[in-house]
């Protein structure tokens, strides 16, 4: 297991340009884009999959720039989501959802396709796909993910990658917050009220339980990251001024990276044999 350098390519620009204006309506001059969405990219960069003719599934997309930014560069994007709420779909107020996945298919013309991933198989050959992303999905199931992670092993080509991001069950704000009475899940209303359907999360894991289920579906753990993106969003700190909050998560992080098991946020990048 190998702990990547994350890096940075110039050639993203023209990617950055066109998707800051897909979303924005106006001209990309210089403004950040969000930290963990280049993350993303990055990653797949570590491994070689952000070039032309690479074929990436990302599974529970949702609506969010990553996708249009990695189609951009080159590779295929196909997306696999039920489009019932969350990751931009707000069910209450679907109309600017579906304009965007509408602008989606006409502007980046990606393979979209709508279904539950773990009720149904992946609408994908065998071992014809590079790479499947699933980031910050995996959480918010309610049922067993076995049979969408053996049905993964089937559409990944041998040495395609799975990349998993999700929150950690035992970061270390938890570790601090859990024993002095605060409560670690949703709040009461959020679970309670939510209708038809509870979107939030439902079972958090660690990282030997990422590890664990790769391992299981015959995929081989290549990497691990740890880092504080949602951790900084925290509603535990929403009383603290958003810049004194990223200013700590940010400093922190310099050195939490080293001990993915104490950040808010975990990675994990296995290869099919």
């Amino acid at each position: 297991m190998t702990n990547y350098p994350v890096t940075h390519r110039k050639d993203w620009l023209p990617a950055v340009h066109r998707t800051f204006e897909f979303f924005e309506g106006r001209k990309y001059q210089g403004e950040p884009l969000e930290e963990r969405i280049v993350f993303y990219c990055q990653m797949l960069e570590n491994f070689g999959l952000i070039a032309p003719g690479k074929r990436i599934v990302d599974l529970g997309a949702g609506i969010y720039w990553f996708n249009p930014l990695v189609g951009a560069m080159g590779p295929q994007m196909n997306l696999v989501d039920d489009y019932g709420g969350g990751g931009g779909v707000d069910n209450a107020n679907r109309g600017p959802a579906e304009d965007l996945l509408r602008r989606y298919r006409e502007e980046y013309h990606f393979p979209m396709f709508e279904q539950d991933i773990l009720k149904s198989p992946l609408p994908f050959e065998d071992a014809s796909v590079d790479a499947v992303t699933c980031f910050h999905c995996l959480e918010h199931w309610h049922n067993s993910p076995k049979r969408l992670f053996l049905d993964i092993f089937r559409i990944l080509k041998p040495g395609g990658m799975l990349f998993l991001a999700t929150p950690n069950a035992v970061n270390i704000r938890k570790r601090i917050t859990v024993p002095l009475g605060m409560n670690n899940w949703s709040s009461l209303d959020e679970w309670y009220e939510e209708e038809p359907c509870f979107r939030g999360h439902v079972r958090e894991p660690i990282l030997s339980d990422l590890k664990n289920i790769c391992e299981r579906s015959g995929l081989v753990v290549r990497a691990c990251y740890g880092r504080n993106f949602i951790g900084r969003e925290s509603l535990v700190f929403e009383r603290v001024p958003k810049p004194v909050m990223h200013a700590i998560a940010s400093f922190s992080q310099r050195t939490l990276k080293y001990f993915p098991t104490l950040c808010s946020d975990l990675h994990v990048a296995a290869r099919k044999p």
